[in-house]
């Protein structure tokens, strides 16, 4: 497991199942590589409902040295205001 800490990064819902929602974590390997996050804590962060999840930018807490998605540790969601352009990570 990374031995780095938590910096914060943004990432992008990509898609939202049931219990499992997809994203993309822009300081972890360019964000071409989706990790994986419980649909219910991101509807939770974004008082959003599942449906409308998909293009979310929210800002995140990530082990960015993480080798796997679990490594990441995701924590501390918070949305981003939609079309805001500041950069998080």
């Amino acid at each position: 497991m990374s031995r780095e800490g938590h910096v914060q990064t943004r990432a992008a819902v990509i898609r939202a199942g049931d219990t499992t929602t997809l994203l993309s974590v822009e300081g972890w390997f360019g964000g071409q590589i989706l990790a994986p996050a419980d649909t219910w804590i991101i509807e939770t962060a974004t008082g959003k409902p599942r449906q409308d999840l998909p293009g979310t930018q929210l800002s995140v807490m990530a082990r960015l040295a993480a080798h796997s998605a679990e490594e990441l540790d995701l924590r501390q969601w918070k949305p981003l205001p939609s079309g805001d352009p500041s950069r998080t990570g």
